[in-house]
């Protein structure tokens, strides 16, 4: 279907299709190899942690576990051509009731360290996702994500912005990625009600004329639900984004 209609990539779940525990590198050569057939690349992996895996536990060894796991996903990502690794997965990073804010916050720091080391090992950005506070209770709002990243200084650690999850965190969603653009590499698009864009009520046209502003030149990637016609939601959504982009230039 995205072949077809002429997309350029596909974001695929990394605790699934990249996971270096669970799948073989073998598999994961067969999944590039079969995405380029198509005359797409894999150009990000988000959902990137499985169950089991929290930054912020107490117990030692389980941190361990999700710093050995966040080098080993960096080579797999690099196996696949699959530049961008999105730190997301809020049940790997929220902080429990039971351990204080500044502990929690120094360990998934911590990971996000040792995140940036790897990327630099294997060529691959991991890009902090904020997420709403209904789904997290750690970064939020791209400011604290590029504060995050700023303070740690790595060329591998950026910014991921979700369109979705900024309408209900950010004062202006187009001032804040103002604010960040120096570190924004990877965009997520949905309409306010999780469809497609396009089938809710976000003018996404100012936000292609900010992103145009601020020079950005990374993937949309469409994080939505498809529904029961995926082909015609998407072909739908892909001609609104273009004809957005094309009044954007005229706003």
């Amino acid at each position: 279907m995205l072949s077809k209609l002429g997309f350029q990539g596909v974001e695929i779940p990394g605790s699934l299709q990249l996971n270096p525990y669970t799948v073989s590198r073998e598999d994961r050569i067969k999944l590039k190899e079969l995405v380029e057939s198509y005359g797409l690349k894999i150009v990000a992996s988000n959902v990137i942690y499985p169950r089991g895996l929290q930054h912020t536990s107490n117990d030692e060894s389980t941190r361990m576990k999700s710093i050995e796991y966040t080098w080993r996903l960096a080579e797999a990502a690099a196996e696949v051509n699959c530049g961008i690794l999105v730190w997301g997965s809020s049940h790997a990073r929220n902080i429990p009731p039971d351990i204080p804010v500044d502990v929690a916050r120094e360990r998934n720091l911590a990971v996000l360290r040792e995140a940036s080391r790897a990327g630099e090992e294997y060529g691959v950005v991991f890009a902090i996702e904020p997420l709403s506070k209904r789904e997290s209770n750690f970064i939020n709002s791209v400011l604290e994500a590029y504060e995050i990243a700023e303070s740690i200084g790595s060329d591998y650690l950026m910014v991921l912005a979700d369109v979705r999850h900024m309408i209900r965190e950010e004062d202006s969603v187009l001032d804040s990625l103002r604010a960040v653009a120096k570190r924004l590499i990877h965009i997520h698009i949905a309409d306010e009600n999780m469809r497609v864009p396009g089938r809710g009520v976000i003018d996404f046209s100012k936000i292609f004329r900010t992103l145009n502003e601020i020079g950005y030149r990374g993937y949309l990637s469409i994080e939505a639900r498809l529904g029961e016609k995926p082909f015609e939601e998407l072909s739908f959504t892909k001609n609104y984004i273009e004809d957005s982009y094309r009044r954007s230039l005229l706003l």
